[in-house]
């Protein structure tokens, strides 16, 4: 039998297999579970020891699937040189240091449970995080304030150069961030703290974008009746995402004139018309009763068994419903600082930064076959 563990490097899993005669090169290794392989990451074997770069944690989360059902790992060589391409499968325990660095021991005090149990006093609390974006964040607080309270509304401030304090409501709570480069691991990281530490006293936390907003079909009070009530668990993601697109168009169909820029105090689905269907990440797990762990630009969490769909939520992105606030914003990415590890993951130089650049790219969302009227059912409610 095989067993897994972890040394210094968190970043690194080892699996020590019961031969040493395997070739080093030319395999391909994957855990299988039910019938099924997920191939595993980068991988290099010298002897009997297979190590894995797991910095993604990919091989926890082929255990969240497994329960109490039995893993084992597969050795492939080059198609023709075995059956099946299978040089070897053995099942694979896993040490208690596989786990260890994973341990939070806050998470596992008691917490009690029956009578005397506390309550949490809080129902929904939401959040984002924004960094010199105070028009947008002006609409997201607008609207979140509708469902949550201001009370309720928390901003984290990544170093913006103008305090999102002076535009906010006084009730929403402001939470100032010193900043270093820009780093999207670090974002989601500290992200998910702030998560686990409002669901000490909430029993749902909803996290977006400063431009992204979260409407349900049914309106605001039937959303918060659902989560009163049960209808809602784990970690939720919307069924329907959707950009706003700003109709800059004289004369055109839908908006004749073009559409002015978005009016603050006034909802947006008022003042727009057009909306384009975002890419299927963009369906993020946004609302949780549980801890969310995020990967960079929170389109999906590690907790993945955890995540349900609900069609009736939309999540509605806002970046280009505005055609001078996204140039603005396309301007800012552009000349931050990023990590170099930031860089090589996804670099953020390359948006639309002049006039002409951006009107193409809005040209483009125009001739879309996909492009479509906002739909009567959001109408009013954002």
């Amino acid at each position: 039998m095989a067993y897994a563990f972890r040394l210094d490097d968190v970043r690194v899993a080892y699996i020590r297999i019961s031969r040493a005669d395997l070739p080093s090169e030319g395999l391909a290794f994957a855990l299988r579970l039910d019938g099924l392989e997920q191939p595993l990451g980068p991988a290099v074997l010298k002897q009997d020891t297979l190590s894995i770069n797991d910095e993604l944690c990919g091989i926890e989360r082929i255990l969240q699937r497994a329960s109490n059902r039995q893993v084992s790992l597969v050795v492939r060589g080059a198609k023709g040189e075995v059956e099946n391409g299978i040089l070897h499968e053995e099942l694979v325990l896993f040490h208690h240091s596989f786990f260890l660095p994973f341990v939070d021991y806050v998470k596992a005090m008691p917490v009690g449970g029956g009578p005397g149990a506390y309550e949490k006093p809080g129902l929904l609390a939401a959040f984002t995080h924004a960094c010199d974006d105070n028009d947008m964040l002006r609409f997201w607080e607008a609207h979140h304030a509708r469902l949550a309270g201001h009370k309720n509304l928390y901003v984290i401030d990544h170093g913006s150069t103008v305090s999102p304090r002076s535009v906010l409501h006084p009730d929403t709570n402001v939470v100032p961030l010193p900043r270093g480069e820009t780093d999207h691991a670090n974002m989601a990281r500290f992200c998910g703290h702030f998560q686990r530490f409002l669901l000490s006293q909430y029993s749902f936390v909803l996290h977006t974008d400063a431009d992204e907003l979260l409407v349900f079909e049914d309106g605001e009070a039937a959303l918060l009746a659902k989560l009163a009530g049960g209808g809602f668990a784990g970690i939720i993601q919307p069924g329907q995402a959707f950009d706003v697109i700003h109709d800059t168009r004289a004369g055109n169909p839908a908006a004749s004139p073009a559409e002015a820029p978005l009016r603050q105090g006034e909802l947006i689905s008022a003042q727009r018309s057009l909306m384009l269907p975002a890419e299927g990440i963009y369906r993020k797990p946004v609302l949780a009763s549980v801890s969310a762990s995020w990967l960079e630009g929170f389109h999906l969490v590690y907790e993945e068994q955890s995540v349900r769909e609900e069609p009736g939520l939309w999540l509605m992105h806002l970046q280009a419903a505005d055609f001078g606030l996204l140039l603005d914003k396309n301007r800012r990415w552009n000349a931050l600082r990023q990590t170099e590890a930031d860089f090589r993951r996804c670099p953020q130089n390359g948006r639309p930064g002049d006039r002409d650049s951006l009107r193409q790219w809005f040209a483009e969302a125009y001739a879309d076959e996909r492009l479509r009227p906002l739909p009567d059912c959001l109408r009013g409610k954002f």
